[in-house]
């Protein structure tokens, strides 16, 4: 455990707080996929519709996600410690307020104040894990932060899934059981950030030249994910194959990502983004060529490998990037902009994806994803390079 830590991108006097945070951030993320993927689809679908609910998690994403920016900006104006734990506490009381919506109307208001009170906690998060970073480490930092909240997502499907099965009552207390912990954790905020160094005072403008040099990166960074995500699944019924294969090349995907996540961190930040990120966008564009070309089982390993790899490199290199390029007083909002304009993509992609298979076959999503990466893996790779001042 003592090596862990002193290998760890943060020194020790940062963990807490951060563990703080990933927790908080987690415990959300879990609610989130468990009401939206799993309790009200089974629960409320058969009553309301599934119209009716696809409609929340729409606004309730929608509003996250476009207000990560503004979320950005109040933890930046009024620090961490003042923002987080109201955040948190309306987090929790919208959230059961989702859970016990008593008819449309309520769950639509409620899934539309959730996603608005939720949207500072991921740019504090990546805000915070950037600046308590050892020197030369932000990047190894950002996809580890990632990575440690990635679980939570998954065990949300599987907790209330399983729950529900058993009696959808234990998975309505476990849900409402969760939004006690994002309460205290709320709370722990104002213990654990009791000694954290101030935030700085904005003293120059908003650095929007900066940003839009990130923006065609962040449109891209979901893009892929939302491409696939209508298609993925008939796709692989196409292939022949199933769940258990499918699962198992995601797993084995997923395992080499995780794995190789520390080594091409420490890459990533020794090398910087200017000689990283073009190689990690690049290896994703064949990654998605590669899915696109699949014809069997073999195949279909090849490629997830190859996804894990490019996005073991693909997550430090773009962190490394966005934390050397914004100035420290503006980054918290300037990492939600990002965030909106990541969502955006994802937003976007599920449309483009549908169409591209309807209009060109089964393989046209791969393709089109496979240029969006190559086109801006073109782009950073001309920009980084160009000598400073340019």
């Amino acid at each position: 455990m003592r090596r862990w830590l002193e290998r760890a991108p943060w020194p020790p006097g940062h963990l807490a707080p951060l563990a703080t945070l990933i927790a908080l951030v987690g415990l959300v993320e879990l609610t989130r996929t468990g009401l939206y993927t799993v309790y009200l689809p089974r629960s409320l679908g058969p009553v309301l519709g599934l119209g009716v609910v696809g409609l929340a998690a729409s606004l309730q994403y929608l509003a996250d996600t476009l207000g990560r920016s503004a979320g950005g900006h109040l933890g930046e104006r009024h620090g961490l410690r003042r923002v987080l734990p109201v955040a948190a506490a309306l987090a929790a009381v919208s959230a059961l307020g989702v859970l016990h919506a008593p008819g449309v109307g309520w769950l639509l208001a409620a899934s539309l104040a959730n996603g608005l009170v939720i949207a500072p906690l991921w740019p504090a998060m990546m805000t915070y894990s950037s600046r308590a970073a050892r020197d030369g480490e932000d990047g190894r930092a950002i996809g580890f932060t990632q990575s440690l909240v990635a679980p939570f997502i998954g065990l949300g499907v599987l907790l209330t899934g399983f729950l529900f099965d058993h009696d959808p009552r234990l998975a309505a207390a476990a849900l409402a059981a969760v939004q006690a912990l994002v309460f205290l954790l709320g709370a722990a905020i104002l213990l654990r950030f009791r000694t954290a160094a101030p935030q700085p005072k904005p003293t120059s403008p908003f650095p929007w030249r900066k940003l839009a040099s990130l923006a065609p990166g962040a449109l891209t960074q979901l893009l892929a994910f939302g491409l696939l995500a209508p298609v993925f699944f008939p796709f692989i019924d196409r292939l022949g194959l199933g769940t258990r294969e499918l699962v198992l090349a995601l797993a084995l995907g997923g395992g080499l990502e995780y794995l190789l996540l520390s080594p091409l961190g420490r890459l990533a930040d020794r090398l910087g983004p200017a000689r990283t990120l073009a190689p990690a966008l690049l290896l994703a564009a064949l990654a998605l060529i590669g899915f696109a070309e699949v014809r069997g089982l073999g195949g279909l390993i090849a490629a997830a490998l190859a996804a894990g790899l490019a996005q073991a490199l693909l997550i430090p290199s773009w962190g490394g990037l966005v934390s050397r390029t914004l100035p420290d007083e503006h980054k918290a909002r300037a990492w939600g902009a990002l965030m909106s304009l990541e969502g955006l993509g994802f937003a976007l992609g599920p449309v483009v994806g549908g169409f591209a298979w309807e209009l060109w076959g089964p393989r046209a999503p791969f393709w089109i994803g496979a240029a969006a990466y190559l086109g801006v893996a073109l782009f950073y790779a001309a920009r980084l390079r160009r000598p400073a001042g340019a």
